[in-house]
């Protein structure tokens, strides 16, 4: 048996944070690099290494926040956000939205919980509203199985 996967990610803010990452990143390094290091208001090394690891944590977490997504196999769910990524089975989702006032999509789990899936973003227009069907049509899907079996 195959595994087929499917992967939900958001466009417009990979779109936007990438490009902002290299900016911001290369701002700060070129920054380090530039910076006077003689006279009344000389930068040390320490401070230019400062600065570049400030740099590497800014790559790291606008890096993170473009690659939230979800996906789904046979098997069941990870999501995947900014800090956490939780692996769910299917019969642990009960719920999928994405209302007016909610960023991304929303699972409602078994347990009472909510949980944000940011691979689906509101800010992506119809393309999210497609892809939260996408995902409430597997979600039904699955768990249709998993009762019958």
């Amino acid at each position: 048996m195959t595994d087929r996967r499917t992967v939900f990610r958001p466009r417009l803010a990979r779109a936007v944070i990438y490009p902002c990452l290299v900016l911001v990143v290369g701002a700060l390094v070129a920054g380090a690099g530039t910076l006077p290091s003689t006279g009344r208001h000389a930068w040390g090394t320490g401070s230019r290494l400062a600065l570049v690891a400030f740099a590497a944590l800014v790559a790291w977490f606008l890096h993170r926040l473009a690659s939230v997504r979800i996906i789904a196999d046979e098997r069941g769910v990870t999501v995947v956000n900014i800090l956490r990524s939780k692996r769910l089975d299917w019969a642990e989702i009960v719920g999928v939205r994405l209302l007016r006032d909610d960023a991304w999509m929303m699972l409602d789990l078994a347990d009472g919980e909510a949980m944000a899936a940011m691979g689906v973003q509101k800010s992506d227009g119809a393309h999210a509203q497609e892809q939260a069907r996408q995902f409430a049509r597997l979600v039904n899907e699955h768990t249709r199985t998993a009762r019958n079996d």
